[in-house]
């Protein structure tokens, strides 16, 4: 599966990113949040992504930040929706507000966002609402993945994950380790100190 890329953003529109990676483009679909943290064209930026697979195509969707991903794959899990209208939610409000509205069974605040109708707003709650009770949502930074100090967190953060840690876990451990460092530590030091964590 391609959990990540990182190449020269060559096209981007509101919904979808083409990221050159070593002379292929890779065509990844993302929310207007992801879209707008992912910088100008021309720039070199690091995403996460999620290959999803059909009978009739591949997609590659990408997201600005870990969280963001989690949400979307939670979201698949929801009878009826798909991954189109899971961006369209994520277009339509921040992470940490959906997961406050599915947490506290917000449904009329569900209903107002794109493609989301009663019933589907009520399967969402029954759904996930125990699940993104867990989640912590104040610590979540809302990070340009096209920096310098992203892209060494990015890094530390795919590390840990190649090591076999969970990747909100990798998350929380490399941010708590770029308090301690600051933000010119490189991505091994930031790996070093975040498997302290772990």
């Amino acid at each position: 599966m391609i959990e990540f890329l990182r190449g020269k953003l060559l096209r981007r529109s509101p919904a979808q990113l083409l990221i050159d990676v070593g002379g292929v483009g890779y065509a990844v679909n993302v929310s207007l949040r992801t879209s707008e943290l992912a910088g100008p064209e021309g720039v070199e930026i690091g995403i996460i992504t999620h290959l999803h697979v059909r009978e009739e195509a591949m997609e590659l969707f990408g997201f600005g930040d870990s969280t963001e991903k989690t949400l979307f794959l939670m979201l698949l899990s929801v009878s009826g929706i798909g991954p189109r209208l899971a961006l369209r939610i994520l277009s339509s409000t921040t992470p940490a507000d959906l997961g406050r509205m599915i947490s506290g069974g917000d449904i009329r605040s569900l209903m107002l966002l794109k493609g989301i109708g009663k019933k589907t707003a009520e399967v969402m709650v029954a759904s996930l609402r125990s699940s993104i009770a867990k989640m912590s949502w104040e610590t979540r930074s809302e990070t340009n993945f096209s920096t310098a100090e992203s892209d060494a967190l990015r890094d530390a953060i795919m590390g840990l994950v190649t090591l076999g840690v969970k990747e909100a876990q990798a998350e929380a451990a490399v941010r708590k380790a770029v308090q301690k460092t600051g933000d010119k530590a490189t991505a091994g030091q930031l790996i070093a100190l975040a498997l302290q964590e772990v």
